[in-house]
């Protein structure tokens, strides 16, 4: 596959803002960190490092992405077939590595991991921050404020906690002051949903006509499962209670619903997605990705966990289950080289 006819749009339109560090996507498929403590947070954005990844895309190289990992590029490399931020050069608007205004159009709030539940394949114990913490957190918002909302499109709150959650974000989200982001469109909202109930939504009316899409985090097709083996400290009865709430609410146009497969419940892919389409029907992106190892597991844990590894010794009922629900409406995912016969039209 000859990468250089093709561009991918998110690294020129896109900045993650963590705990002292920035990336332009998901750190999961394009790793390359960017320290704040090194590059004053009004300064990232156009800052040599960024650069350099933008002209690693603009060269056809793409040698900072993750080509398995990132389900748009294992799609272009399995298949050939261009789809989401990544398409042929000759229709790109990209062909600076610079930015004009040095900000961008999304931004991701990923600066606060505290959550109520401490998942196996995110943390090991529970994150709340501290007070310290809260007021870096408040000042990382002071200056999105200052340096980055005049511009800003989208705000995605948030890939590493729980917008409900935090104190911070929830605070932020309760006293929104859309005189700040006139350009604003949309807020993504990335939770667990254990909190996200009607009394909740209400207490934020000023966030409600911008909240069009939203992604929501589960990993499982049971209680058995999503209780005691994905979602430690979860209740599935309040899961399924608020995925009903979450459907009433007329703003959301898109709801993705995200399932990181391992050893503990790939046999419960199929489930997942019927339950999910029972309960959204065809507003629901059903996302089915591999588990990524952010430092909670040991080399010979998480090789347990890859069940899609060629090697594991359930890969083959791996195979058989996934192949049971990739060809299915609204199903997205990052495990194209285990489609049974390749010949097959994607859809």
């Amino acid at each position: 596959m000859n990468l250089k006819n093709y561009i991918c749009g998110v690294p020129f339109n896109s900045l993650e803002i963590h705990n002292n560090v920035c990336f332009v996507c998901c750190p999961s498929w394009l790793p390359n960190k960017i320290e704040i403590g090194e590059i004053p947070l009004k300064d990232v954005y156009n800052s040599k490092p960024v650069v350099d990844i933008r002209n690693s895309i603009l060269d056809g190289s793409f040698k900072y992405c993750d080509k398995e990992l990132c389900p748009y590029l294992s799609k272009l490399v399995n298949y050939g077939v261009p789809s989401g931020p990544i398409h042929l050069k000759t229709k790109s608007h990209y062909t600076n590595p610079i930015i004009d205004n040095n900000t961008p159009d999304y931004l991701v709030m990923n600066f606060d991991r505290t959550c109520n539940y401490k998942c196996p394949s995110c943390r090991v114990d529970l994150i709340v921050e501290s007070s310290k913490g809260i007021e870096r957190i408040e000042k990382t918002i002071d200056e999105i404020d200052t340096y980055y909302s005049q511009n800003v499109k989208t705000l995605y709150i948030t890939g590493t906690g729980d917008p409900f959650v935090s104190v911070s974000f929830r605070n932020y989200l309760r006293n929104f002051n859309p005189e700040k982001y006139p350009k604003l469109q949309n807020i993504h909202l990335h939770t667990n949903a254990s909190m996200w109930n009607k009394e909740m939504w209400n207490s934020m009316p000023n966030i409600h006509k911008y909240v069009h899409t939203c992604e929501i985090s589960i990993d499982a097709g049971t209680k058995d499962t999503y209780e005691n083996k994905t979602r430690l400290g979860g209740n599935w009865k309040n899961l399924l209670s608020n995925l009903k709430f979450i459907n009433t609410i007329p703003t959301l146009t898109s709801i993705k619903t995200s399932f990181v497969v391992q050893d503990t419940n790939y046999t419960e892919m199929e489930i997942f997605y019927n339950l999910m389409y029972s309960i959204f029907g065809k507003r629901v992106n059903v996302f089915f990705g591999k588990i990524t190892n952010w430092g909670t597991f040991s080399e010979g844990e998480f090789k347990l966990k890859q069940v899609w590894d060629t090697e594991h010794p359930e890969h083959k009922f791996f195979k058989i289950n996934f192949n049971k629900i990739w060809k299915n409406q609204n199903v997205f995912h990052n495990l194209y080289e285990f489609i049974d016969n390749t010949n097959k039209t994607l859809i």
